[in-house]
C-alpha cells in the first residue's frame, strides 16, 4: 500500500502546484509585473542526476523571468522531468500532460538569441498568432552545429559572432521567447541530451530534475 499511497500523494501534490500557479488570463501582465518587482532574483540552478546546471535569467524579459521564479518558489519544478529530447536541437522539461491555464505574452528581443545553452519557453504552434509562451514548459538549446557567415546575414555583426562561436538554432529567434542562458553545466545538458530514446523524441528512462532559486547577494 505504501507505493500506492506515495503515488496518490504525488498526484495530489502536482495538482495543488498546478492550481497555485494559475493566473486569470486578463491579469497575467499585472500579476507577473508585480511579482517581478517583489522577487528580483535572476539566477537559478537545475539539479539533475548528472549534476547541476546554472542559469542566468534575463531582466530584459521581465514577464518570463517573473513567471519562472514564481513557478520555482511555488514548488512547481520539484521532481519534474525532461520528457522530450529533439536530438541535436533541444531538451524540453516540465510536465507533458500539464494543462495550460494561461499563457505569457511573447517578449522577443533581437539581442537575445537561441545560441547553444539558451533557455526558452515552449508554446503551442496552433491557434496562437501572438506566439505566447507556455506558463510552465521550457527547453534548453543543445545544438552545436555552427552556421556560416552567409547564413547569418540578417544578424548584426555582434550577433553573428555569437552564433559563429557558440552554435545554436536561429530558426527559433522571434518565434519562441528565450529568457535565460546556461552559465555553468552545459556539459550536463549535453549528457542529458545524449540519453537513448524509446521513440522519436521520448527518453527511454526518466530524467528527473528540480530547480531552486539562487538567493540575491
Amino acid at each position: 500500500m505504501k507505493p500506492l499511497f506515495f503515488f496518490l500523494f504525488s498526484i495530489l501534490l502536482m495538482s495543488a502546484c498546478q492550481s497555485e500557479i494559475a493566473i486569470d488570463k486578463d491579469k497575467v501582465i499585472a500579476v507577473l509585473g508585480e511579482y517581478g518587482k517583489q522577487n528580483p532574483e535572476n539566477e537559478v540552478i537545475i539539479s539533475t542526476q548528472f549534476g547541476d546546471i546554472n542559469i542566468r535569467l534575463y531582466n530584459e524579459t521581465p514577464l518570463h523571468r517573473a513567471s519562472f521564479i514564481r513557478n520555482i518558489k511555488l514548488g512547481y519544478y520539484t521532481n519534474r522531468d525532461f520528457y522530450r529530447i529533439v536530438k541535436g536541437v533541444c531538451l524540453q522539461g516540465g510536465s507533458k500532460t500539464d494543462p495550460q491555464d494561461f499563457t505569457i505574452p511573447a517578449e522577443f528581443n533581437p539581442n537575445l538569441l537561441h545560441t547553444r545553452g539558451a533557455l526558452s519557453m515552449a508554446r503551442y504552434t496552433e491557434n496562437n498568432p501572438k506566439k505566447e509562451s507556455s506558463a510552465t514548459e521550457f527547453f534548453i538549446i543543445t545544438k552545436g552545429v555552427y552556421y556560416n557567415a552567409e547564413e547569418l546575414a540578417k544578424y548584426s555583426p555582434e550577433n553573428r559572432k555569437k552564433y559563429l562561436e557558440k552554435g545554436g538554432e536561429m530558426l527559433f529567434d522571434n518565434d519562441y521567447t528565450t529568457f535565460g542562458q546556461v552559465t555553468k553545466g552545459i556539459e550536463i545538458v549535453e549528457k542529458l541530451a545524449k540519453t537513448n530514446l524509446s521513440d522519436i523524441e521520448t527518453p527511454n528512462r526518466p530524467l528527473p530534475f528540480s530547480i531552486k532559486v539562487v538567493s540575491q547577494q
